[in-house]
């Protein structure tokens, strides 16, 4: 009888304690998410917009994103030298790690010595180490790590010289590679999957890490360390790893997930009509990489008459319901002109557009009349995107109608996309890149010689000259000329083809969330959703 009795007690102990738990599970402000898998969390290895989502929250660098630009978080004050080269900052004091300990200067100048170190080749050691004071030559391998011009002046004041005078670097300072990192956690395994460990995961923004699993989820919870713990509305979110489109757009529709930012876009009315649909203009542009380097894509005139073949409003207005905006040339609007009153793409003005005959004319200057002559041309994509379907579809028929050449269309596995982008390996492929600050020269950038992204091998001297020169000039508007004669040569060579702009598009319903802001990254601002 006395041991039922003990079972009883342990069973009602038990179902209190369930009970307990299901209520205090019910008071946190839980929201869950889908992103594509295998998100990089390493600041400085991540080069993908799903890793810089997450970054974004579970780190916070000297600058915060908001949703009208950017303000000081990690630091207190800066004082900018006249010349813009040397940046002093005076951090906040009681910035904290995930485990408690301090934010100190020493983190930010291990975290920008990892960014140049060639030993360890991180994806930017080149694309921003440039900005830094020897950052180059220490990433050639010219100069030792230790003379880089980032120095803790105290375990507060941080110095940053910089190889040229930089008016804008408060704006390249709020990406990820230049958040400070826990030298005591950081494994370099050369590719920065270290960071999918939960235990190794110490950081120092609003989230932290518990759990992850990169091709299924992963969970973070409110830091209590974070200086502005109280200020952050989410207790806790979770994201769902997945690749398709239709899946997560299911899983949304079913009350699964709360919120997703892609789709297939043949849904676009319906969900709009469904009051699912939120949507502003993102600072990016999708284009298409062709292989500059062999032919028949290595003819400027060929990759001119390819452009001038698309009917670009059609493409954007019909074909994807109004939901991207036609690309008149590379760099999109939403970018500082000469002013802080001006706006890049409307200083420019169009440089490219829809022409049929001047297509035509184009492919029989390159030497194929009517397309005589003309090798059969393919196009390779990831074969997980309808919008890519619908995309490549139209160019085959524009293409062999116009141009009267033969198009193979080539739909890939993602890994076998990436794989082959990568290598060079292809003659036509998407691609798009959006903003990692609010300069038109991070746009241009890509297209320098050399760079990762640059897929299609595209190289201009003129261009990198003009691109490399505007790095190191101060005045606004002189700088902004530099970049409006390297747009002017990307295009007159077109050594990309621009497509269209997309739209930052957030999924959800107003019935379950509420207080969603999009960041000036493009980015729903998770900490301040607020789940119903």
């Amino acid at each position: 009888m006395r041991k039922l009795l003990a079972i009883l007690m342990v069973a009602v102990l038990a179902l209190s304690t369930c009970v307990a738990f299901a209520e205090e599970a019910a008071d946190e402000n839980v929201v869950t998410i889908a992103m594509q898998t295998s998100p990089n969390l390493d600041p400085q290895w991540n080069a993908g917009a799903t890793g810089a989502w997450l970054l974004g929250v579970m780190y916070e660098g000297l600058y915060d994103v908001t949703a009208t630009g950017f303000e000081l978080g990690g630091a207190e004050r800066v004082d900018i030298s006249d010349d813009a080269t040397v940046w002093t900052f005076y951090l906040r004091q009681d910035a904290k790690w995930s485990d408690g300990q301090p934010v100190t200067a020493n983190d930010y100048v291990y975290s920008l010595r990892r960014l140049v170190n060639p030993e360890i080749s991180t994806t930017y050691m080149l694309d921003y180490g440039q900005y830094l004071k020897n950052g180059a030559a220490i990433a050639n391998g010219e100069m030792a790590v230790e003379e880089l011009g980032v120095t803790a002046i105290d375990d507060y004041t941080l110095e940053i010289q910089l190889e040229n005078p930089c008016t804008y670097f408060d704006s390249i300072l709020t990406y990820s590679a230049f958040f400070p990192m826990r030298e005591d956690m950081v494994v370099e395994d050369g590719t920065g999957n270290w960071a999918w460990d939960a235990e190794k995961s110490v950081t120092n923004g609003p989230m932290k890490m518990i759990s992850c699993d990169e091709d299924q989820e992963i969970v973070m919870v409110k830091n209590e360390y974070f200086h502005s713990a109280d200020e952050i509305a989410l207790d806790r979110l979770v994201v769902r790893l997945i690749d398709d489109t239709n899946t997560t757009l299911q899983l949304l529709e079913t009350g699964e997930v709360d919120l997703i930012n892609t789709y297939p876009s043949e849904e676009t009315e319906r969900l709009q009509e469904a009051g699912l649909y939120h949507a502003s203009p993102a600072l990016s542009t999708n284009f298409l990489l062709l292989q500059c380097e062999n032919e028949p894509t290595n003819n400027a005139l060929v990759r001119q008459a390819l452009s001038y073949a698309i009917d670009r409003d059609f493409l954007c207005n019909v074909l994807f319901l109004g939901t991207k905006t036609p690309a008149t040339t590379y760099v999109g609007g939403g970018f500082p002109g000469s002013s802080a009153d001006t706006d890049f793409r409307t200083e420019g003005g169009d440089l490219i557009s829809y022409d049929p005959e001047r297509a035509q004319e184009l492919m029989a200057e390159a030497g194929y009349p009517g397309g005589e002559g003309f090798p059969v041309l393919t196009c390779s994509y990831s074969n997980n995107s309808a919008d890519y379907t619908t995309m490549f579809e139209y160019l085959q028929a524009q293409w062999e109608e116009i141009l009267g050449i033969t198009v193979v269309l080539e739909p890939l596995e993602v890994a076998s996309m990436t794989e082959l982008r990568d290598a060079g390996d292809f003659e036509i492929t998407p691609q798009a890149w959006g903003a990692d600050y609010m300069d038109a020269s991070n746009m241009l950038s890509i297209f320098v010689t050399g760079n990762f992204i640059n897929g299609g091998r595209y190289s201009n001297e003129e261009y990198d000259a003009l691109y490399t020169q505007s790095l190191a000039t101060v005045d606004q508007a002189e700088r902004m000329e530099l970049l409006h004669q390297a747009e002017a040569i990307l295009m007159e060579d077109m050594g990309t083809i621009p497509l269209y702009h997309s739209n930052n598009v957030a999924l959800y319903s107003d019935d379950v969330l509420e207080n969603v802001a999009i960041g000036s990254d493009g980015k729903p601002i998770l900490t301040d959703i607020i789940h119903k």
